[in-house]
């Protein structure tokens, strides 16, 4: 495993890279309070269940016979707390794939270190183990470890990490964020006629690729340039064809994109805060 800041990468067996952010030591926290909100619910449904049964026998015996069922009832009850309290977290995790009620709210799933879907006896051990960090053991070594692991952690070898973002038929068809150095979209550019919604996605695909290899980029952005130059029907004496290839697709996209978006021409330049002109806001891609 190689450990970054929050972000985690694993290689599998197959020497496949796999990449996860761990949950921080607050949000942890708070899906721990959540889950102690519910299970506090039926610790104590299961204290009055145990009172009602103890307080029914002892009435049938003598003054004795009260005194051992109390006795026997507290053994009880202290012996039903674990096991529910363990059991919670077992099922809860083993059933959902490794996400808690708590966890589940928070965006949090439980993992074994290697990237794996941990087994049901790895959250039992995991479970078991909270007897102990509850008496703060966890929260210490949750703040210490790099990967905000405690002793159930350890224990099952797991880790807690943040879920992916689900992907949706929004997201899925959403395009690709548009990466500009300038929202400034210069002079006005002759023969934007000669170009559609194909020139349009040419360059919204070029400009929302920023880690191409520079000589790559630079390569890319004169050869698009040229076509697309040659496309307008620009004179060779024009001023467009002077202009470095990625500043000449920027505006042009920042031109020509508000044509296929319905909204119109971009914004002029509003007054900054000393009174100079300020950047035009960010065109968002429709």
């Amino acid at each position: 495993m190689n450990a970054g800041y929050d972000t985690q990468r694993v290689t599998t067996a197959d020497n496949v890279g796999i990449s996860f952010r761990v949950a921080g030591v607050a949000t942890r926290l708070t899906a721990a309070l959540l889950d102690g909100l519910i299970l506090g619910c039926l610790l104590i449904l299961d204290t009055l269940l145990i009172a009602a049964i103890a307080s029914a026998a002892g009435a049938n015996g003598g003054g004795s016979t009260a005194i051992v069922v109390l006795s026997f009832a507290g053994y009880l009850l202290f012996a039903s707390w674990v096991i529910l309290a363990i059991l919670y977290f077992t099922v809860c995790e083993a059933v959902t794939g490794g996400r808690s009620p708590g966890k589940s709210a928070m965006g949090l799933r439980v993992i074994r270190v290697d990237g794996g879907s941990a087994s049901i006896g790895e959250y039992f051990f995991r479970s078991l183990a909270y007897i102990v960090d509850l008496v703060g053991v966890g929260v210490i070594l949750m703040f210490f470890h790099p990967q905000s692991r405690r002793l159930g952690d350890l224990v099952a070898g797991t880790v807690v990490v943040r879920e992916r973002t689900p992907v949706t038929l929004l997201t899925a068809t959403a395009p690709a964020p548009v990466y500009l150095r300038s929202h400034d979209p210069g002079p006005g550019i002759d023969g934007l006629t000669h170009l559609g919604e194909h020139e349009l996605s040419a360059l919204r695909i070029f400009l929302s690729r920023p880690g191409l290899a520079a000589n790559q980029r630079a390569e890319l952005a004169g050869r698009l340039a040229l076509r697309l130059l040659d496309r307008m029907q620009l004179p060779p004496g024009a001023p467009e064809r002077m202009w470095p290839p990625e500043l000449f697709l920027e505006r042009l996209f920042l031109q020509l994109a508000p044509r296929f978006s319905g909204g119109g021409p971009p914004p002029p330049p509003v007054p900054g805060p000393y009174g100079g002109p300020a950047a035009p806001p960010p065109w968002t891609p429709q």
